[in-house]
């Protein structure tokens, strides 16, 4: 056998060396997503996006999501802080396939009415991801509260100017999220910076199952599920965070967080798993 037949043959066990080393981390985790991205493409498709099959796709977009950070946090050393920075688009818009949409405020709305919701992390932390049906709040129906009243698209949001929740709402808003860093500033234009509190209300679907919920604040917080006070923040401190997990059946239940700013720095955020 010649020498350069030889050397053929030993190129060609390199090259199928090479191939059998498997694949890199981070090819593993770009297939993880696009596949998790792809089977909520099917599911949507499938369901014809009935709220069934977009709940499903809802949950598959979300997993998907997550492997998404990792990878994102893999080739640029931070977390993302938008939907928008994974997919590499552009707000102000972008359409996908199967009607998922995503917007600037860091959502993704998902066929009939279900909305994915992208909440950044904490001090460089990773982001949290959450799935609700909004439809029954975007179909027009009035669903704010008694010194909220009115039609809201995200959390109702009561401001106090005192820091007790008493008297008038001096301002009603519709928040998409509750995740507020005002630091030594207020709210909005005609609050207080210091002295003033809130409570978000929202109706949120939720799937039967453990849910984590995480409340963070400067100063006191607390948090209601159906009424019921699940976790009490409600003393002067610095920004921190509790969690608590709660079991619940599928379907709407009310989630209302309350938060008082005492002095100095303000913050609020609330999230869920």
């Amino acid at each position: 056998m010649s020498r350069r037949h030889m050397n053929h043959i030993d190129d060609g066990q390199r090259r199928a060396t090479s191939r059998d080393d498997g694949f890199t981390l981070v090819e593993i985790l770009i297939a993880i997503v696009l596949v998790g991205i792809l089977s909520a493409v099917v599911v949507v498709g499938i369901s014809a996006l009935t709220d069934k099959g977009s709940s499903a796709a809802c949950t598959t977009s979300l997993d998907a999501a997550k492997a998404g950070t990792v990878v994102y946090y893999t080739t640029n050393a931070a977390y993302p802080t938008t939907l928008q920075q994974m997919t590499g688009a552009n707000p102000p818009d972008l359409t996908l396939s199967s009607g998922i949409t995503l917007n600037p405020a860091g959502t993704a709305a998902i066929g009939s009415g279900w909305t994915l919701t992208m909440t950044p992390g904490v001090a460089a932390a990773a982001p949290t991801f959450s799935c609700a049906n909004t439809s029954s709040s975007s179909s027009g129906a009035a669903n704010g509260t008694a010194a909220c009243p009115g039609t809201f698209v995200g959390w109702v949001g009561e401001y106090y100017s005192n820091s007790t929740l008493s008297g008038t709402a001096a301002l009603c808003r519709d928040d998409p999220a509750v995740n507020f860093a005002w630091g030594g500033g207020g709210p909005a234009t005609g609050l207080p910076v210091d002295q003033f509190s809130s409570r978000w209300t929202r109706s949120v679907a939720f799937t039967a199952g453990s849910h984590t919920f995480t409340i963070g604040s400067d100063d006191g917080s607390r948090l209601y599920i159906d009424g019921v006070l699940v976790l009490d923040y409600w003393n002067d401190h610095a920004y921190g965070t509790q969690n608590v997990t709660k079991t619940l059946t599928a379907g709407n239940h009310t989630v209302v967080m309350e938060f008082y700013e005492a002095y100095g720095q303000a913050q609020a955020t609330l999230n869920w798993t």
